[in-house]
């Protein structure tokens, strides 16, 4: 069997059917060998995007990979690799490269910067493992290797085939699942009875979700949890979409003072907060405005669980999640349900009026929470997402990387195919990979793709002042869409963006909703983060003139 071949075999077996990418000449032998495996990849407009689709396909699907050529294609996927990282995804990028044969000083090749090394260095800054398989012999180590590292850490990884190694010929090793980490059982046993014992003392104790809940796979279980020991569930800001949210138990979404109030009063409350997988970082604590009592706060991390100041070292999560569930006892005490719904604004009630932002999310939520499944651009779009209530959203909330919900809703769709993608897309984050609107046509998926056209950065603008650098081009995107090959309509007022909504739904293709909006429109959150801006602003005697 060929090396490549090899590769794309082995990625069966760990549950990847299909990759994306773009052909270029160092990496068509990686394309001769998927085809030889039986695995196709779905060709995008540009490298960001097919980057942004398989991390998409990897958070739903727990791996995902991306196919480019050396240099000149792999490092336009730099800064989605590093979303990868930064947001703990466990993406694979494979890169062709130039043969081996071909590589004397004395002979440059195109495509090489200043060394032959040059990509494999930039990506080891990016990535928790990457390689090359310049030995024939050890290709198949190598790949191990690396997608080993990425499955265990939950991170990017970087392989390099030069042409000549992906054509050799190799003895196919057998191989099975990666080994799980060990754990010591005492440890765990003496850490699930801490938890156990202060979760069924407390008087108000809340489980608190965040994103490593869906990169360990335990959404499902974490359902189960909350029903056994009777807990109320917050999730973090990009933990949004692990615990579904039509469920009775779920409080809302956290995010700070900028945030709603159910979420905050119901932590802030509690005298046990049961933190499985949340991220430590600025936009979970909505920007440092968090208010937790450590006294209350058990984290289990991803390798770790802190009891206050009792630390039990290499515990991972599945691992604790699990032994914690079948320690539960059944719960005595009804858990209120909690309403979590955005308050409406006048405007809402008033279909011919201007559309604004306060006006769809209220449409949005009149939609069963398991009809779409959403995924959002950063800025308001995504401000604008973390008041639907939904049962799967996906979003670059802490890189806070633009471009990346179109590509992704194609990442999505492949891993998810009984879900339909909702996008929530701004213009600024459209104008860059928007393109990829013809991948999805071109694969007979349909998702529905919700344009935000205020015709600025407004995020920017919020967090500094109205500016003439925020500007953007008011492109003609209902045409665009169409040339593509979706169907698209422009929509200004309430009615109009109901109709458009029933049309979308009805609609078997690719279908982009242009909602034309006020530029000075925001979602609430934005509005909460303006205010505190101004006020930090007037507080410090600064004066911002337009």
């Amino acid at each position: 069997m060929r090396v490549a071949t090899w590769v794309f075999s082995r990625l069966k077996e760990l549950g990847v059917d299909v990759t994306f990418g773009l052909p270029g000449d160092f990496a068509l032998p990686l394309y001769d060998g998927q085809a030889e495996a039986g695995m196709r990849t779905v060709t995008c407009t540009h490298e960001p995007g097919a980057a942004f689709a398989a991390d998409a396909y990897s958070r739903l699907k727990g791996l995902g990979v991306a196919l480019g050529t050396y240099g000149a294609g792999t490092l336009n996927m730099v800064n989605a690799v590093g979303m990868s990282y930064a947001e703990h995804t466990p993406l694979l990028i494979i890169s062709g490269a130039p043969s081996l044969k071909e590589r004397p000083p004395e002979r440059p090749v195109h495509h090489t910067i200043r060394d032959w090394d040059t990509p494999l260095r930039v990506f080891r800054e990016l990535t928790v493992e990457a390689r090359p398989a310049n030995d024939p012999h050890q290709a198949a180590l190598e790949f191990e290797r690396v997608v080993g590292a990425v499955v265990k850490h939950r991170r990017p990884g970087y392989f390099e085939i030069p042409t000549d190694v992906a054509r050799l010929e190799i003895d196919p090793p057998t191989l099975g699942e990666f080994p799980k980490p060990r754990v010591d059982p005492a440890a765990l046993d003496e850490a699930i009875r801490e938890i156990r014992g202060a979760l069924l003392s407390a008087r108000r104790p809340v489980l608190y979700a965040g994103v490593g809940v869906r990169r360990f796979g335990l959404s499902a279980i974490c359902v189960k949890l909350a029903e056994t020991y009777g807990l109320p569930v917050v999730v973090s800001v990009l933990g949004k979409g692990v615990f579904p949210e039509s469920h009775s138990h779920f409080a809302g979404v956290f995010m700070g003072a900028l945030g709603g109030p159910t979420a905050r009063g119901v932590l802030d409350a509690s005298d046990c907060v049961l933190s499985l997988g949340v991220l430590r970082n600025d936009v979970n604590s909505g920007f440092w405005t968090d208010r937790f009592d450590k006294a209350t706060w058990i984290e289990v991390a991803e390798d770790a669980v802190r009891i206050r100041h009792h630390v039990y070292p290499d515990l991972p999560l599945d691992a604790v999640v699990l032994a914690l569930k079948h320690a539960g006892c059944r719960a005595t005490a009804p858990v209120p349900r909690f309403e979590c719904s955005v308050p409406e604004e006048k405007e809402v009630s008033q279909g011919a009026s201007r559309l604004r932002v306060n006006q769809i999310i209220h449409e949005l939520n009149r939609v069963a929470a398991n009809r779409y499944a959403y995924v959002a651009d950063i800025g308001d779009s995504w401000f604008l997402g973390l008041e639907l209530k939904t049962d799967m959203f996906l979003a670059p909330g802490y890189y806070a990387t633009m471009g990346y919900a179109v590509p992704a809703a194609l990442g999505m769709s492949l891993a998810e195919p009984l879900r339909r993608p909702f996008v929530l897309v701004g213009d600024g984050a459209f104008q860059m990979t928007g393109c990829e609107l013809s991948t999805l046509v071109r694969e007979r998926l349909n998702p529905i793709i919700l344009l935000l056209n205020n015709g600025g950065y407004m995020m920017l603008e919020a967090l500094d002042r109205p500016c003439a650098r925020y500007d953007l081009p008011r492109w003609d995107y209902v045409t665009m869409a169409r040339a593509m090959g979706a169907e698209a309509c422009r929509v200004e007022t309430l009615d109009q963006f109901k109709a458009a909504l029933q049309r979308a739904h009805q609609a078997s293709c690719t279908f982009l909703i242009e909602a034309v909006l006020e530029r000075s429109d925001r979602s609430p959150i934005m509005k909460r983060i303006e205010d505190v801006m101004r006020a930090s602003r007037a507080a410090s005697g600064v004066s911002r003139s337009t």
